[in-house]
């Protein structure tokens, strides 16, 4: 008998709290370019931004379609933008299964790691996005070793013991903060130039 491939999604509310905190932050920042454009007529260049803002919107609400597949043979997962990677169950060296801190919270949430023979992830389900029935789904389902860790642990904890299963920005925090202050100052730098651009003062 062939067991069937189960489809597990995540948390549905996620989409409508992303869609509606676009809007929450898009909403006021064009409400001041307008108020700031339309004494020069500048605010036709705000209406074309703001088209663009919002198609891109769109695009990224079509596109969000995460989910995952597993089976006895195989797991894929498909990402943000469509993306799909298919692991067979010969690549899969073991499941761990921890319980992690919050950040800066004493509240822990569950993390499953689908990891290779060398123990790097290769499928992660976060808490926060996958309810623990689907971490449950994806461990039965395929026949590999696994661990649970026993104590909760933080990210630092995984970055010493477990380096394998964190992304690399976590195994790199300073890095990260670096280029994270980098992309808003160019972003700064983006809105101030189309400030200037517009002649608005």
């Amino acid at each position: 008998m062939v067991t069937p491939t189960v489809r597990l999604r995540p948390y549905s509310h996620l989409f409508s709290q992303g869609i509606f905190a676009v809007v929450a932050f898009m909403t006021p920042v064009f409400v001041v370019l307008y108020v700031l454009t339309l004494p020069n007529s500048r605010w036709p260049a705000v209406l074309v931004l703001q088209v663009v803002a919002t198609l891109l919107v769109f695009v990224a609400a079509w596109a969000f379609g995460t989910a995952i597949w597993v089976s006895p043979t195989e797991i894929s997962e498909r990402g943000f933008f469509g993306r799909k990677r298919t692991f067979a169950r010969q690549s899969i060296g073991s499941v761990v299964i921890a319980e992690t801190y919050a950040s800066s919270s004493s509240e822990t949430i569950p993390q499953l790691f689908v990891c290779d023979h060398e123990g790097t992830q290769i499928v992660r389900m976060r808490g926060q996005f996958w309810s623990r029935e689907s971490m449950e789904v994806v461990k039965a389902t395929l026949d590999v070793p696994f661990t649970v860790v026993e104590e909760a642990v933080t990210t630092g904890d995984l970055r010493r013991d477990f380096p394998g299963l964190l992304y690399w920005f976590e195994r790199h925090p300073v890095l990260t903060a670096l280029g994270f202050t980098a992309f808003f100052v160019s972003l700064a730098g983006i809105v101030m130039a189309f400030l200037m651009i517009t002649g608005v003062r």
